[in-house]
Order: C-alpha cells, then sequence, then structure tokens
C-alpha cells in the first residue's frame, strides 16, 4: 500500500472519546489514551477492570475492536487477521444492542466496518471490502441526517469522502457497485469545520482527531505544504505521548525538510518499551539515515526492520535499499548479493516493492550516480543533489537512465523554485511517455499540473493532471493517478 494509502488508513483507526451516553468512565477514558499511545498491555487492564466493575458499557467492545484493528494494521499479521472474525461479528452484537436513537450506535458500527474493510484490502479482500465500506457509508449518511449536531459524524463523513474522491480510475467498480459519492476537498472541508468546532470546550475531545487526519491529507494530497506545516505546530507537541502522532510527526518534518528536528523525533522514539511493536518506524529511520548519505545507520536500520517485521509490504524495499548503501560504497557485488533478496522476500502489491522488484528482475546495476541524486534530493538536499547530477555525461547513459536524470533535474529546479527551467525539464520527460513505462513522464505531468495550477492558468493544468491519469505505468500508479484525479476536480470546480 502506497503511503497514502497508509496515511489515509491511520487515519480512519483512531476513536474518539465518547461523552456519557456510552459511559466513558475513567477506566475508558484510560484506556483510550493508551490505546492512542500504543500502549495496548496497559489498555488492556483498564478495559479488563471496566469490565468487571459494568459489563454493560459497549464502550469497551468498540475500543477492543479498535485496539484490535490496530495491530492487524500495524503488523501485518495474517494470523492476527485470521483469528479475529469471530471476536469482531461478537463485538458488533454488542454494539448493536445499543438504542437505535442513539448517535453512538450507527457511529461506532460506521467506523468498526471501516476498519475491517482496510483489513481486507491490507490481505487483497476486495470486494468484501468494497461492501463494507458501502456498510459505512450508509450508516454515517443516515446518522448525519438524524442527528445532524453530532459532530464526530463530520470525521467519518469527510474522511469518507476523501478516500472515495481517491479511488483511481481502475478501481471505479467500487464505486459501481457501493454507488459512493465523494471528493477531497468537501471531505477536507468537513475535517477543518470539526477543528474549528473542536476550540470550544464541550467539543475538545475531537481536536486530536481532525488534526491526525488533516495532517495526513494535507501532507500527502495538497501539493502546498504550507497546512501541513501550521499543523504541525498542533500536531508535534503531541507526539510526545503517541507514537501514532510521532509517526506523522515524522512524516511531516522528513516532507519538508526539516531534517535536523526529524532526527531529534527519532531519537526519542528509540526506545519503544511498553509499545505495539512498530517496526515500519524502522523502515522510516532507515530512509532517513540513508537520504543524509549516514549508510552505516541506515544498514542498522534496515535490518533491524527486517529481522523483525513479518508483515508484507516494504520488505522488498529494504533489501534493495540495503543493498543501495553497497553500490553507494563501489561495491557491486555486495549489491548484486543482497538484491538477490528481493526475488523471495517479502510482496509487491506497493508501488515502492514492484519499483525494487523490476530493479531486481532488469538484471542491471543502476548507476550509482542517479541513486545518490535521487536520495539527496528526498532528503532536501538540492544543492548536492543538482552537483551529483552534474557529474553525469550523457553519452555515458542509456535511454531510461538519460529520462531519469531529466527528472531529477525537474524535480530539484521546482523544488528550488526555479519554474521556468522545471518546466523545460518536466516537458522533456512528458514527450517521452509513449516510449516507456515507467512512473517518470506521469509524475511529470502531475507536477506541471501543479505548477500550472499555482499560477491560476486552470486550463493548462487540468490538460496536464488529465494527462497524467492516462499514461500507462504500474510503479507508483495509484498514488500518481489519484493525485491527479484529485487535481483535475480542484482545479475544474
Amino acid at each position: 500500500m502506497t503511503r497514502i494509502g497508509f496515511g489515509i488508513i491511520v487515519l480512519l483507526l483512531i476513536a474518539f472519546q465518547s461523552n456519557a451516553q456510552i459511559n466513558n468512565t475513567p477506566n475508558c477514558e484510560k484506556a483510550y489514551h493508551k490505546i492512542m499511545s500504543l500502549k495496548f498491555d496497559e489498555a488492556e487492564k483498564y478495559l479488563s477492570l471496566e469490565k468487571q466493575a459494568s459489563p454493560e458499557n459497549s464502550y469497551t467492545a468498540y475500543l477492543e475492536n479498535y485496539m484490535l484493528f490496530l495491530k492487524i494494521f500495524i503488523s501485518e499479521n495474517e494470523k492476527i487477521f485470521d483469528n479475529a472474525e469471530e471476536t469482531r461479528q461478537q463485538r458488533e452484537e454488542i454494539i448493536k444492542q445499543l438504542s437505535k436513537n442513539s448517535p453512538y450506535r450507527n457511529y461506532f458500527l460506521a467506523n468498526m466496518n471501516l476498519q475491517w474493510a482496510f483489513s481486507r484490502l491490507k490481505f487483497d479482500e476486495y470486494f468484501s471490502a468494497a461492501i463494507e465500506i458501502n456498510r459505512a457509508y450508509r450508516l454515517i449518511e443516515e446518522n448525519t441526517n438524524r442527528f445532524p449536531e453530532f459532530y464526530p459524524n463530520k470525521i467519518t463523513h469527510g474522511v469518507l469522502k476523501i478516500i472515495v474522491g481517491l479511488i483511481p480510475k481502475k478501481y471505479n467498480w467500487i464505486l459501481n457497485i457501493v454507488s459512493l459519492e465523494g471528493g477531497v476537498k468537501s471531505g477536507t472541508d468537513e475535517l477543518y469545520e470539526v477543528l474549528e468546532i473542536s476550540k470550544t470546550d464541550t467539543n475538545a475531545y475531537l481536536k486530536e482527531e481532525a488534526l491526525f487526519y488533516l495532517g495526513f491529507v494535507e501532507l500527502n494530497i495538497n501539493p502546498d505544504k504550507k497546512n501541513s506545516l501550521k499543523l504541525l505546530n498542533e500536531i508535534l507537541p503531541l507526539s510526545d505521548s503517541s507514537l501514532l502522532f510521532a509517526y506523522l510527526s515524522i512524516n511531516i518534518l522528513t516532507k519538508t525538510g526539516q531534517n535536523e528536528y526529524a532526527s531529534i523525533l527519532f531519537n526519542k522514539i528509540q526506545n519503544r518499551q511498553g509499545y505495539y511493536p512498530f517496526y515500519y518506524l524502522d523502515y522510516l529511520n532507515g530512509n532517513f539515515f540513508l537520504k543524509n548519505m549516514d549508510i552505516e545507520n541506515a544498514r542498522k536500520m534496515y535490518s533491524k526492520f527486517l529481522e523483525n517485521f513479518e508483515g508484507k509490504n516494504y520488505i522488498k524495499d529494504a533489501w534493495r535499499k540495503m543493498a543501495w548503501t553497497y553500490l553507494l560504497e563501489g561495491n557491486t557485488k555486495g549489491y548484486k548479493h543482497i538484491l538477490s533478496n528481493v526475488a523471495t522476500q517479502g510482496y509487491d502489491d506497493i508501488g515502492i516493492d514492484k519499483e525494487a522488484m523490476a530493479e531486481y528482475e532488469s538484471g542491471e546495476i543502476p548507476n550509482a550516480i542517479l541513486i545518490k541524486a535521487r536520495l539527496l534530493f528526498d532528503g532536501h538536499h538540492f544543492v548536492e543533489a543538482d552537483s551529483v547530477l552534474n557529474m553525469l555525461n550523457e553519452t555515458d547513459l542509456n535511454y531510461n537512465q538519460r529520462l531519469e536524470k531529466s527528472y531529477r533535474q525537474a524535480r530539484i529546479k521546482h523544488s528550488e523554485n526555479k519554474i521556468v527551467e522545471a518546466k523545460k525539464y518536466y516537458k522533456n520527460v512528458v514527450v517521452n511517455s509513449e516510449l516507456t513505462t515507467n512512473y517518470f513522464p506521469a509524475n511529470s505531468a502531475l507536477k506541471l499540473g501543479e505548477i500550472y495550477e499555482s499560477e491560476d492558468s486552470n486550463i493548462m493544468a487540468y490538460y496536464y493532471y488529465k494527462k497524467c491519469t492516462e499514461m500507462n505505468f504500474e510503479q507508483f500508479e495509484n498514488s500518481i493517478k489519484a493525485k491527479g484525479k484529485e487535481g483535475m476536480s480542484r482545479v475544474n470546480n
């Protein structure tokens, strides 16, 4: 699943602090905060105490379901998933016993269906997931109509709209089956409405949810990162008590080039004793070190991730990145030896793993200078990346390498706000779209759309956004085309 995919899914997972209507006792409140922190053992102690004291309190069933889902999603452990169906049904039955006049009944059921829909997507159960997304949508629509002043509805409703708006064209069959309507802008507007509402004392409990959702949406969907940085001022303080907010903060910091602060936060979360294992953070830390050319620590983090993670995704890429550390040192033998693990380890369901598999299957040793330039750029070291690219003699490069060089130059000039040069390089890549199945032309078209949108040239922006969605490529297809689709929607309004 893509980062966007990961980010959006996490948005759906966070429970909220309900009020006395469903008996939000001190035990439940403490359990909720421990779940938010991913301290599941402590959360289970409070839930056990609550069930002994008030066995009729159905809020415990919702919190247990939420915690189990987080375990499945974070670990990608298929055994946990397979064994969860029975307890899931039992907990849904408990929630269904709530009065139909309670706004929490359908709200809880909608969120539980969304959680399990995305669990199923993790394990390729697409049709069942589509049915559950449809059920969640219907439940929250009904709840919104019946209880318009029940503000938690707006969070789930907004997130559902965003997800529907991001479904790529090739998955439109899902929309056809369940007849859903939505859009990223309308969904995001609802989340900002909730964030504003949360400024009042009576609705303050909604703030963390709204911040988490908006943080991921603004970071991964909106080409303008100003909103992400604005939200970071409120998100970062929460990372001290929540590993989920630490994860979000790290994403914002690294994607906006705040490497010093990201390093501090990575160091703070190294000791995760008492937390549910979140090995994906080690993969991210490996990426961070590699982008900053700290080869030794990058290897340590990738090794830690590969030794401990038992899920599906990012494994092929971790082996590929580990191989790169040897390539950057000029050790092609070491590169080949490590890369061979890509063939047998992990899955190639997501874009970054598809790219790793394609690199292995090509049988070619990639150009180390292009790899270094890519990593330096991703680490926001733009001057160094440009300097490295200038070392390349195009006569020594094959077609795909020359295309990648132009693409990397475009990204650097764009990030340095040298827009005229960026356009030139991007267009040079786009015109070669018929000659390659690489993602470079599609992402170049997407970036041209973003540039023209920022210049209020909506006709040109629409042209390039549309072009990006029509290209034929596999790597990062869902992510790039989802952003193109949303771009078309923005400039066509």
